[in-house]
């Protein structure tokens, strides 16, 4: 009888409590449109805006330089940036956690993949090791992931990426929020399932006494 009462509130927490979100935005840059908007989108209005160095830059290709199978990919030239600007992203009421994802060229000539991050109103708190995803005889595609803080707002949040001085090479953003529920809402999904416990608990004392 526990065993039965104990799946059963579980079962029912499981429907009362709200789950956990994840919502992206994902750009990959397949044309030359700069702005540029995202092929996923958690939301409107979102925008990627390339900054290209006039010097050492040379912009979007689409794969004529053979840098294995990507399609379409951005060369930024030294210091060169891209600025997301994305409304919703952050939410007025709560923190939330952020993920950047961005795919890059790698080498052991100029490419060496860091990254400088702005994005006012969020901390970092952890990165990954950098996951391969391409490798060519030249260099790899290589996909860097960071994961963000973001303090309660309602502006739209601006994320600056900037390349270092030796030049860095785009394929794809990828920007991730994951909603949790706020304590309040879990706390009325707890209590939902008072008067479920306590009619069970009555059926199972009917059923010992009997």
């Amino acid at each position: 009888m526990l065993k039965t009462l104990i799946a059963s509130i579980a079962i029912a927490f499981a429907a009362a409590t709200p789950a956990f979100a994840t919502i992206d935005w994902q750009w990959q840059f397949d044309s030359a449109a700069n702005p540029a908007s995202p092929q996923i989108a958690g939301g409107l209005g979102a925008t990627a805006t390339i900054n290209v160095d006039p010097i050492y830059g040379t912009g979007w290709h689409n794969n004529d330089w053979g840098l294995g199978s990507a399609t379409g990919f951005w060369d930024l030239g030294q210091n060169g940036s891209v600025v997301l600007t994305i409304p919703g992203f952050a939410s007025p009421s709560q923190s939330l956690n952020a993920t950047l994802k961005i795919v890059q060229w790698v080498d052991d000539f100029l490419y060496y993949g860091n990254l400088n991050y702005l994005i006012p109103g969020a901390t970092q708190v952890s990165s990954t090791t950098p996951n391969p995803i391409e490798t060519t005889f030249f260099g790899s595609w290589v996909e860097y992931e960071t994961v963000w803080t973001l303090l309660a707002s309602s502006d739209p949040t601006v994320i600056t990426i900037t390349g270092p001085e030796t030049g860095a090479i785009f394929s794809g953003i990828t920007a991730r929020i994951t909603v949790v529920p706020e304590p309040t809402t879990v706390i009325a999904g707890a209590l939902l399932l008072l008067p479920f416990a306590a009619s069970t608990l009555r059926v199972l004392r009917r059923k010992t006494v009997g």
